[in-house]
């Protein structure tokens, strides 16, 4: 018998975040950034045969709460995995919120192993309402990467080359060479990025 963890929102707030969460359809029609990547993610995302059938040996769908924001770049990275199972197997239902400025209850309630609120945040809910489990952010073996591509990026931009310090200390050109380089080496990792997510499902609702 699975053990079921007890959910940190009220069936209440659950049900209001159910009718407030949009689609992921709606989400990139509404995103002001990164429209064209979740785009482009969301096409290039596919499942195996193998993966098809362990979504479809799921009984009932699964009730997905995100909280999101389009400029965020771990939302343009798996939200459209996530949205890409729910179109191909029916077995999850998205509903997703901006963090910014209503939901932050949600977010303080689920907070990461760290302690601060990270995106994307999703929770995941049976039928019934129970809670299954959560995944935040971004897959370890994603987040294993990021001193290797940051070391780098310091490299291809020694103009820029704070070792040592935050990325936030290069100003505003060097932060959006920084995010545009993760993006690329992100869509580079695609199929790990998809691998890492699809063991964290397999462990929260297998």
């Amino acid at each position: 018998m699975t053990a079921h963890a007890a959910s940190k929102i009220s069936d209440e707030r659950r049900i209001r975040a159910y009718s407030e969460g949009i689609s992921f359809q709606q989400f990139v029609e509404q995103a002001e950034v990164n429209q064209e990547l979740l785009s482009s993610n969301f096409d290039a995302y596919a499942l195996t045969e193998e993966e098809l059938t362990f979504f479809q040996s799921i009984s009932e769908p699964i009730d997905v709460i995100v909280l999101a924001h389009d400029w965020c770049g771990d939302v343009a990275s798996n939200l459209p995995l996530f949205a890409k199972i729910e179109q191909l197997t029916g077995k999850l239902k998205l509903h997703i919120l901006n963090r910014d400025p209503d939901n932050w209850d949600i977010a303080h309630a689920y907070p990461a192993a760290d302690g601060k609120h990270r995106l994307p945040t999703y929770i995941f809910f049976d039928g019934e309402g129970r809670e299954l489990g959560t995944f935040i952010e971004r897959p370890e073996e994603i987040t294993e990467m990021i001193p290797e591509w940051r070391a780098q990026f310091w490299q291809l931009h020694p103009e820029w080359s704070w070792e040592g310090k935050s990325i936030d200390s290069i100003g505003e050109e060097g932060i959006a060479a920084w995010r545009a380089y993760m993006m690329s080496q992100r869509q580079e990792k695609r199929d790990l990025e998809k691998e890492g997510i699809l063991k964290a499902l397999r462990a929260i609702i297998g």
